[in-house]
């Protein structure tokens, strides 16, 4: 057990900046709906420098361990496309091809259990945001599994998850909350209210 500590710190940082990668990207896809959310995230303030930035992350993450960094960015992409299954995408297929196509690669280049423990963590996680925001979504339109399969039927579906999640990976599984819990402070607090920014700039100068 001892002697795989340094494996698991090295897990740990690869799903910490492959996860900072996912959400830079995803934040700066997101940027103008955040924006009128009255939000100003991260991937906002580093406007087109977010692109490389986060390439740079997850090169660094994939160093770090080359298992954990694939199965969170491919996993992550697979399920972000589940709400949209039937969406033409920019390649011109439907989402449920590139979701497919992303499940295969993971199985090829990382294993069976680590592409479970990706999909059902990334499930996980995905799902667990569905239901936190299902209020917000429901407003806003946006594509929420929560309000289109329901929220009892959504909590079922990531208990399922976790526990895939555990019989593949215990260890990992672990890593993974604890990253989210980093990744969701610091993310939180690199993000202002647009209001209440321009509310101090406007007293700055009166």
């Amino acid at each position: 057990m001892f002697g795989d500590w340094p494996n698991l710190v090295l897990a740990f940082g690869a799903m910490l900046l492959a996860g900072a990668a996912v959400k830079l990207m995803d934040d700066a896809l997101d940027i103008d709906y955040d924006i009128c959310r009255g939000r100003r995230t991260l991937a906002a303030r580093l406007g087109r420098a977010c692109l490389p930035y986060s390439l740079v992350v997850f090169g660094i993450a994939m160093m770090m361990n080359r298992d954990a960094a694939f199965a969170v960015f491919l996993s992550s992409y697979a399920v972000g496309m589940f709400t949209r299954i039937h969406e033409s995408l920019p390649s011109r297929v439907p989402a449920y091809v590139e979701i497919v196509i992303a499940v295969l690669l993971l199985v090829v280049l990382v294993g069976w259990r680590h592409a479970l423990w990706g999909l059902a963590v990334m499930s996980m996680i995905d799902w667990l945001d569905d239901v936190m925001d299902r209020r917000k979504d429901l407003e806003t339109g946006q594509a929420n599994v929560a309000i289109r399969f329901g929220l009892v039927e959504t909590l079922v579906a990531i208990l399922i998850a976790f526990c895939l999640a555990l019989y593949a990976e215990v260890f990992w599984t672990i890593l993974a909350l604890i990253a989210l819990v980093i990744l969701s402070i610091v993310f939180d607090t690199t993000t202002t209210k647009i209001l209440e920014t321009e509310e101090e700039e406007w007293d700055t100068w009166s």
